[in-house]
């Protein structure tokens, strides 16, 4: 975790102006360690978060407490609906890590969506408190979707305030009628890291989901519930102002291995 204050500049506290975002989840293997993953997002993020209308990025990580399994994946805001198709499709068909790799191609089992944004809201700084996420997704049936959520948005960005969380989204899937809620939250203020972040973890997973706030008329069905460790943050905006490029700009969470 962040060792001191990142240098971040131009991300202010308030709504946020994007109209879209972006998700993925997936589990990483045994090749994977902990290590390789934090070596793989900073050799890959130059190529990646050059892309266009990309306002910043959460990097997932959680490990299965039954199982073990370490799961990643990301959390992104665009400006613009053409923008994360641009994204996706760049993804999905013109990044190759190797030659002749396919970016997605190297994970089993992942689970990507494009979304729209209803609204979202940073109350605190990114700086100093974006800790943790929480992933929430539904299926729906009902309609008028995009009416019914702006009707909810006031209510749901309210109580992420009153609740001391440090953002919130609320989006939805038209063509694939799913609707995603993501809360962000910091770790405590204990002097030891591994129980500040433990206790900011199971704070956020602990509170009511935030699919309560959604309508009946939607008949809204949760798919996923998933509060994980954000290792690293992605900040486009930052860099071109002169300031962090990611949370790893501080100091790397783990050390190098020996050889």
């Amino acid at each position: 975790m962040r060792g001191s204050i990142m240098d971040v500049r131009g991300y202010e506290t308030g709504p946020i102006k994007a109209e879209a975002a972006f998700t993925s989840d997936f589990p990483l293997d045994d090749r994977y360690s902990t290590q390789d993953i934090v070596d793989m997002l900073e050799r890959e993020r130059p190529n990646m978060d050059i892309r266009p209308g990309m306002r910043h990025k959460y990097t997932p990580l959680r490990f299965d407490p039954a199982t073990g399994v370490k799961y990643i994946g990301g959390r992104y805001l665009f400006d613009t609906w053409e923008n994360v198709l641009d994204y996706n499709h760049f993804t999905n068909e013109e990044l190759f890590p190797e030659p002749g790799v396919k970016f997605w191609s190297r994970f089993p089992g992942v689970d990507k969506h494009y979304w729209k944004v209803t609204g979202a809201h940073d109350f605190k700084p990114m700086a100093t408190a974006h800790h943790v996420n929480r992933l929430e997704r539904y299926s729906y049936t009902g309609g008028d979707v995009e009416a019914l959520l702006a009707e909810v948005w006031p209510a749901i960005r309210d109580e992420a305030e009153k609740r001391g969380l440090s953002s919130v989204w609320l989006m939805f899937q038209p063509e694939e009628k799913q609707i995603g809620i993501l809360t962000v939250a910091e770790k405590s203020g204990d002097a030891d890291q591994a129980v500040a972040v433990s206790k900011g973890l199971e704070y956020l997973e602990r509170l009511d989901a935030f699919g309560r706030f959604l309508p009946e008329a939607l008949g809204a069905e949760q798919l996923m519930d998933r509060t994980s460790l954000i290792i690293s943050s992605w900040l486009p905006e930052s860099r071109a102002l002169g300031g962090a490029h990611s949370s790893f700009d501080v100091s790397p969470p783990h050390p190098k291995p020996q050889i």
